[in-house]
């Protein structure tokens, strides 16, 4: 199953890259990675980390769609997050990514 993504979170994550890309050179890819709480941070909520990998490095089955398109953008994160029903997206809310119900995305 893809994971989709809302094109105002792709955009974001967009700019982010060609920054990247600036400093970095070419071959990185965008990657959420689903970031949970540390032992001497018990009170930490799970939430998604933006972070760049080489493109040969990254899992090809974790890239995600938007709006019916792949889109150069990887996720590693427990499927059950998304539920069965491929009802659950990935958009962003106060500059966060978070899983939001597809009716209620307005991407």
């Amino acid at each position: 199953m893809k994971v989709t993504i809302t094109a105002r979170a792709v955009s974001l994550i967009e700019d982010y890259a060609r920054h990247l890309e600036a400093e970095q050179g070419p071959g990185y890819v965008a990657v959420l990675v689903w970031q949970k709480g540390h032992r001497l941070l018990p009170h930490l909520a799970p939430q998604f980390a933006l972070g760049f990998e080489k493109r040969d490095l990254v899992d090809a089955s974790r890239i995600m769609e938007c709006d019916g398109r792949d889109v150069a953008i990887f996720q590693y994160a427990p499927d059950d997050l998304y539920g069965t029903d491929g009802q659950k997206v990935i958009d962003l809310r106060d500059d966060m990514f978070v899983i939001v119900d597809r009716n209620k995305s307005a991407s």
